[in-house]
């Protein structure tokens, strides 16, 4: 049979998979998994989300077998079903926000010092800040864990913007000591 052409035991197979036959799910799933896999993978461009797309497709087919009214081919149907999926992940992809790229980001592949260097560095801070006084503590995670601005902290702790600043300016002095005791 040619790729492309439509298979007259579609039909049937899909009558069966109405019916709740696995069997005949597989072997649907067999014959068209592949060819919409490459449908999806030249909108898409990536493997990963490709086969997602795919599986979701087949899982709808699977599910919306009763449903076929026969006005297309199945395997029409069974495209159509994966145009809209795919449509439906690039509005969602286009949804997602991304900023600059940001250059100081490092690699995709760190090297393991780095990454043995960077948890110590979090230990450390973690220590640190833990041996902080509450008040400072709290400005500290609210500014620069929560990155809240002074008037959003000085809000939340009943202070006046002023003493936010004199604390996180006292927290400062006392994380940097502490961190080069700590040799950090």
């Amino acid at each position: 049979m040619i790729e492309g052409a439509d298979d007259p035991r579609d039909a049937e197979l899909l009558a069966r998979v109405a019916g709740g036959d696995v069997a005949a799910m597989r072997a649907l799933y067999l014959a068209h998994a592949e060819p919409v896999r490459r449908f999806v993978r030249s909108r898409l461009r990536d493997e990963s989300e490709a086969a997602d797309i795919v599986h979701e497709t087949m899982l709808s087919v699977w599910r919306g077998a009763a449903g076929f009214q026969g006005r297309s081919s199945v395997r029409s149907w069974i495209f159509s079903l994966a145009r809209n999926k795919t449509v439906d992940h690039v509005r969602k992809q286009a949804r997602v926000s991304l900023g600059e790229p940001d250059e100081t980001t490092p690699g995709d592949d760190p090297n393991a010092d780095d990454v043995i260097a960077a948890a110590q560095d979090a230990r450390r801070v973690r220590e640190c800040v833990g041996k902080l006084s509450a008040n400072h503590r709290a400005v500290v995670h609210l500014a620069f864990f929560e990155e809240l601005s002074y008037p959003e902290v000085a809000a939340i702790e009943g202070i006046p913007e002023g003493t936010v600043k004199t604390r996180v300016f006292h927290a400062k002095k006392l994380l940097m000591r502490c961190l080069s005791r700590l040799g950090g």
